[in-house]
């Protein structure tokens, strides 16, 4: 029976680096994503809020 051998260094460094890019890149894509329609969102939000206060204060003058 011939025993099995541990992996050393290199092997290890390659494991890790197939697994950061099998992990990250999907994860670094799904935040870009995530991100570009959270800021769309948000644009929205806010011009709805800008516009509820400038008539209020047009209110306010008038």
């Amino acid at each position: 029976m011939v025993p099995l051998q541990i992996p050393g260094g290199p092997e290890l460094l390659i494991i890790a680096l197939t697994f950061a890019l099998y992990l990250a890149i999907p994860v670094l894509v799904a935040r870009v994503v995530y991100s570009y329609m959270d800021g769309k969102n948000s644009y929205d939000e806010r011009i709805n809020a800008l516009e509820a206060e400038v008539e209020e204060l047009r209110r306010r003058v008038d």
